[in-house]
């Protein structure tokens, strides 16, 4: 007797179910729902993706240690791993990271010109690799920032004020504001030296850029800045009275206008100033910068 025939139903279900992966290539079907061994057989087999492997290689690992290194100015740590990297998997065809050897050999403790001369010198090699020139950079200046204050380096090459400036503001352990007005002092004595800054060079300040993109001479952007509430001012000594007495009243000799301004400014913020010398002051401000002496005014009205 011919068996009889099934319904639909019974046919959908004798029919083995097989389940999709989630991730083909990596994950084949469930026995539980293929019992019959056809399907496992025809089903691919596990293919290893090489990209994602790599990022748990050796190389790799190495590479990440290589980076940290770097940007901690641990060079003579990072020379090492250099070392065991083109050891282990063949020396970098396109020698980038070779500069770096020349800091594994810089005493860090002694004056800061010799390494510093040697960073300008890498700085100049690492040019065409803005990744790799920044991380060295930000390293070169965390390392000397740990035997050596921010002055000094400033005094040693004034050039690196940038870097130096932008390693203080994010230097470890310190509080962001904190390095942000060190950072700032920095450029505010370096106006009032008469350098010439770029506003370029600090954008990641946004509002020392925006001063910094005026149309004034060094020590006049200081006095802008003061008045703009982005640095202080150091209040009078007790031996400056005198002097800085004469600027006010204008019978200091031919001392350059923006100086004259700046020490004005000391007087004209200090508590401890007596009001006709601070009258003298703000008369004297006005007299060498009208459209300053204004901004001063309409800010302390405001504060």
């Amino acid at each position: 007797m011919a068996a009889p025939a099934r319904g639909p139903q019974e046919a959908t279900r004798a029919r083995p179910i097989r389940q999709i992966p989630l991730f083909p290539g990596v994950s084949g079907p469930r026995p539980e729902h293929d019992p019959t061994g056809d399907a496992a057989a025809e089903a691919p087999s596990p293919v290893a993706d090489d990209r994602q492997l790599d990022l748990f290689g050796d190389r790799a690992v190495l590479l990440r240690e290589l980076d940290a290194a770097i940007a901690t100015g641990r060079f003579e740590e990072a020379s090492s791993l250099r070392g065991r990297i083109d050891e282990s998997f063949g020396p970098d065809p396109t020698r980038r990271a070779l500069p770096l050897d020349r800091l594994a050999d810089v005493t860090w403790e002694g004056p800061p010109a010799p390494p510093l001369s040697v960073w300008a010198d890498v700085e100049r090699q690492l040019a065409g690799q803005p990744q790799l020139r920044d991380r060295v950079r930000v390293g070169v200046f965390t390392r000397l920032l740990q035997s050596h204050k921010s002055e000094e380096l400033l005094e040693a090459r004034p050039e690196c004020l940038p870097a130096l400036a932008h390693a203080v503001s994010a230097f470890p352990g310190r509080a962001p504001e904190e390095g942000r007005r060190e950072a700032r002092a920095l450029v505010r004595d370096s106006l009032l030296a008469g350098r010439t800054l770029e506003a370029l060079a600090f954008l990641e300040d946004a509002a020392l850029a925006d001063l910094l993109a005026e149309d004034l001479l060094p020590r006049w952007l200081a006095c802008l800045g003061r008045i703009r509430r982005l640095w202080s001012s150091p209040p009078p000594r007790a031996v400056e009275w005198e002097a800085l007495g004469e600027v006010a009243r204008g019978a200091s000799g031919d001392e350059d206008p923006a100086t004259s301004f700046w020490q004005c400014l000391r007087l004209a913020e200090s508590a401890d100033c007596a009001d006709d010398l601070r009258l003298q002051a703000r008369r004297r401000m006005k007299q060498l910068h009208p459209e300053l002496h204004a901004l001063f005014m309409r800010q302390a009205a405001r504060t």
